[in-house]
């Protein structure tokens, strides 16, 4: 599914390409590695910016020791998401799903 709330107007330039490959990378590791039957995407205006969430219903997986091992396609992510003052949280647990949350403030967006 597939969600964008209202408000959101363009996002611009270096947010966009962010919180594409941000989105693109979350729906990849869902689909490879999470067995997921259902993958939500929203994007919505949030707390002075704009933030796009991807929640699976997959398998889930340690998220403290996976951010121990540093997986090139997380780390990108965070890194990214800093570079326009932002912030990525990844919530997981074993057999429960998956869920990354991306928000970039409005000064990067506009």
């Amino acid at each position: 599914m597939l969600g964008v709330e209202p408000g959101i107007g363009v996002i611009r330039g270096e947010a966009a390409l962010c919180l594409f490959r941000v989105a693109q990378e979350a729906l990849r590791n869902a689909l490879r590695h999470a067995q997921a039957r259902r993958i939500d995407v929203r994007l919505r205006p949030e707390r002075g910016g704009v933030e796009v969430s991807v929640r699976d219903d997959g398998c889930g997986f340690d998220a403290p020791a996976s951010r121990a091992r540093a997986s090139l396609g997380l780390a990108s992510m965070r890194e990214r998401v800093a570079l326009l003052g932002g912030r990525v949280q990844i919530r997981s647990r074993r057999g429960q799903g998956t869920e990354v949350t991306a928000w970039v403030p409005s000064e990067a967006a506009a």
